[in-house]
């Protein structure tokens, strides 16, 4: 049956917190939307690409920052 077929894709999304999402706003000189259309794979530009980057690098620092009790 021609074009009764679901599209069964999961959308694609990086989670961060808003203190994160406003430095990447200001490091990148851009707009909490373009931020936002970048975490979201909405645009796959050259500048959506170097802020996916960088919030991969931030996250990592996070996470380093989590201390592991130890019993």
């Amino acid at each position: 049956m021609k074009g009764t077929m679901q599209n069964n894709t999961v959308k694609q999304s990086i989670q961060m917190g808003p203190k994160l999402k406003r430095q990447l706003k200001e490091e990148f000189n851009c707009t909490r939307q373009t931020v936002h259309m970048s975490l979201t794979y909405i645009s796959n530009s050259r500048l959506a690409q170097s802020i996916r980057k960088r919030t991969k690098e931030l996250l990592l620092e996070e996470a380093k920052k989590i201390k592991i009790a130890v019993e």
